[in-house]
């Protein structure tokens, strides 16, 4: 009689073991499983917004791209000096379009990008255009990030039609045709597109 109850307890025992590992195994699909679906949404997730950053950048270079640049907008210089537009821009300048209120990453990402093209393309022909109505906080700008070129604040004429798209964003200005040329929205997580821009331009207009 023990025998059988030895028996049966090892039959129970062994049923047991081997539930134990088909539920482990199946666990274990389960989380792979789980884990696949979760890795590719937080893809997909990523692939979206990059689309429809693109999308919006596309949409403000669109829009902005060949805007009429007038003659008689003003701008402010680091010592509070009124002046106008033709008198500052070089024709086939390289424009910065910023706000103090943007991403400071996307600002110090680009400006550190102009630094390396500073000689290529030459310091009197890039101009950082600003709405910031804060001197100071314009010159410490400028110090933090080393830059040499010049930076101005922008009427409520220019910012009319230089709008702040919540991004900064670069452009050529020609004093021939007065218009915004080769507008482009930098992108932070596609640092390659603002590198290949900028040695564009440098080819274009600068290079001879």
């Amino acid at each position: 009689m023990k025998k059988k109850e030895y028996i049966f307890v090892g039959l129970l025992i062994a049923l047991l073991v081997i539930s134990t590992i088909y539920s482990y195994i199946r666990y274990q699909r389960v989380y792979e499983v789980q884990s696949f679906l979760y890795d590719l949404k937080k893809k997909s997730d990523a692939t979206i917004e990059q689309l429809y950053t693109w999308k919006e950048c596309r949409f403000h270079e669109l829009s902005l791209n060949g805007k009429e640049i007038s003659t008689d907008w003003g701008v402010v210089d680091m010592q509070g000096n009124e002046k106008r537009f033709p008198s500052v821009m070089s024709d086939n300048t390289l424009v910065l379009r910023y706000s103090e209120m943007h991403c400071d990453v996307c600002i110090d990402s680009i400006v550190s990008k102009l630094n390396v093209y500073k000689d290529s393309i030459g310091l009197d022909n890039i101009v950082l255009l600003t709405s910031s109505k804060n001197l100071s906080y314009i010159r410490k700008f400028r110090k933090i990030n080393n830059i040499r070129f010049n930076v101005y604040k922008i009427d409520e004429a220019a910012e009319s039609i230089l709008l702040d798209i919540d991004m900064p964003y670069l452009f050529i200005y020609s004093s021939a045709n007065k218009r915004v040329n080769n507008m482009f929205v930098p992108q932070k997580e596609n640092a390659q597109l603002t590198n290949q821009y900028l040695h564009s331009i440098l080819m274009k207009y600068y290079t001879k």
